[in-house]
C-alpha cells in the first residue's frame, strides 16, 4: 500500500490550534507510512499560516467559505478533484461537509468516522468515539487504513529562531537564563470555559509570595489583551500577550517550568513542547481534552450539568458554576508541586 498511494488529502476544518497539535501524531502516523507520499491539510482560514510550516503536510488547502456554502463546496470539489488524491482520511469528528467534499471529488478511497450519516459518502467507515483522548480519535480512522501508529506523542513545529525571538523578549524583560518561569495563560476562545481573572490575580499574588525568586509571564492573543487590564499594575507579571506569534509561543511556554491555563490552545502547545501544565476544567470533559502526556494537573469539579459543550452557560441559579468551584488556594497548591 505503501508504495502506491502518493497524494493524500486530510479534512480537518473544524480545528482551533489546540486541535492543530492534537492532530499531528495522525499526520506524523501517515507520513511515515507513506513515506513517498504528498499530504494536503484541508482546514479553515484561522489556521491556514499555522500550519504552512507543519512538518508532515506539504500543502494546505482552505476552505474559505466564501460565496455561499454551496458554491464555495462545488468550486473546492473541482480543486481537488484535479489534484488527483488517492485517498482521503476525514478526521473532521462530525462535518457532513468534510466527507462531502471528497466524495464530489471522486477520490476513490475515502475514510472517515460514521457520524451525521456520512457513512454513505466514505468508502470506510468506523464508529465515533468520544469516551477517549482526541488524539485517539484522530488515529482511531487511521485503522480504517490498516495503519499502527508507532508514536502518539505530541510535538510543535517551532524554530530556533523563534526561541532566539524569545529569549532576546525576556532579557529585555529581565529573565535572566537561569529564572524559574510560570506561565499564566488567562483566555480560552469560549467564555465558559474561562476561569475569572481576579482569582488569577489572587493565585498571582500567592505565587509571588510562595515561590519570589519565580518569574510569572502572561501569555495570550492579542485579542485577550483586554483580560490583562483587570489586573492591577500591583500585579508582579511580565506581560507578553498579544507580543508572540503562535509558534514563538510555542518556545515561550517550553522555556517554562509550569503554565497554569484553562482548556486552551496554549493548554495544548505547553503539553507538546513537554511543559508540565495547570489545567482548570468546566464545560468540557478532561478525558478527551485534557493536556496530553504525563506530568499535568487537571482541575475539575463534580458539576451535575458538566461536560456540556455550550459556548453559553444555561444555568439560571449560579452560571458558570463549574469554574467558579475552582478554588484559589488548590491551584496555588498544584502550581507549587508542579515546580517541585
Amino acid at each position: 500500500m505503501g508504495a502506491v498511494m502518493q497524494n493524500i488529502l486530510v479534512c480537518q476544518t473544524g480545528g482551533w490550534i489546540g486541535d492543530m497539535v492534537l492532530l499531528t501524531p495522525a499526520l506524523r502516523t501517515l507520513k511515515q507510512t507513506f513515506r513517498e507520499s504528498r499530504l494536503a491539510l484541508l482546514l479553515r482560514p484561522r489556521v491556514a499560516d499555522l500550519m504552512e510550516s507543519h512538518p508532515y503536510v506539504d500543502a494546505c488547502i482552505v476552505d474559505e467559505k466564501t460565496g455561499g456554502r454551496v458554491r464555495s463546496l462545488t468550486r473546492l470539489a473541482r480543486q481537488v478533484r484535479n489534484t488527483s488524491f488517492d485517498f482521503a482520511v476525514v478526521l473532521h469528528p462530525t462535518s457532513f461537509r468534510n466527507a462531502l467534499l471528497p466524495f464530489l471529488a471522486r477520490i476513490p478511497i475515502r475514510v472517515g468516522t460514521e457520524v451525521s450519516g456520512r457513512g454513505m459518502l466514505l468508502t470506510k467507515s468506523c464508529r465515533d468515539d468520544t469516551s477517549i483522548h482526541e488524539v485517539h480519535r484522530y488515529l482511531r480512522v487511521l485503522q480504517l487504513l490498516d495503519i499502527d501508529t508507532p508514536s502518539d506523542a505530541l510535538e510543535f513545529w517551532h524554530t530556533d529562531a523563534d526561541r532566539h525571538f524569545i529569549e532576546n523578549l525576556l532579557r529585555a524583560e529581565g529573565v535572566s537564563r537561569d529564572d524559574r518561569m510560570i506561565a499564566v495563560n488567562l483566555g480560552t476562545t469560549w467564555t465558559t470555559k474561562r476561569w475569572e481573572v481576579v482569582n488569577f490575580a489572587e493565585v498571582i499574588q500567592q505565587i509571588t509570595h510562595l515561590v519570589p525568586e519565580a518569574k510569572l509571564v502572561l501569555t495570550g492573543s492579542y485579542a485577550e489583551q483586554t483580560l490583562t487590564e483587570v489586573l492591577s499594575d500591583a500585579c508582579p507579571i511580565i506581560n507578553l500577550v498579544g507580543r508572540t506569534s503562535v509558534l514563538q509561543l510555542g518556545a515561550l511556554l517550553e522555556r517554562c517550568d509550569v503554565c497554569l491555563t484553562c482548556d486552551s490552545g496554549p493548554m495544548h502547545i505547553a503539553a507538546a513542547v513537554g511543559t508540565p501544565t495547570v489545567a482548570l476544567f468546566g464545560p468540557t470533559d478532561p478525558m478527551r481534552h485534557r493536556p496530553y502526556g504525563v506530568g499535568h494537573t487537571v482541575i475539575e469539579k463534580a458539576v451535575s450539568c458538566r461536560p456540556c459543550y455550550k459556548r453559553t452557560c444555561h444555568r439560571q441559579d449560579t452560571p458558570h458554576l463549574c469554574m467558579q468551584e475552582i478554588r484559589t488556594d488548590e491551584v496555588v497548591k498544584a502550581v507549587e508541586s508542579r515546580l517541585y
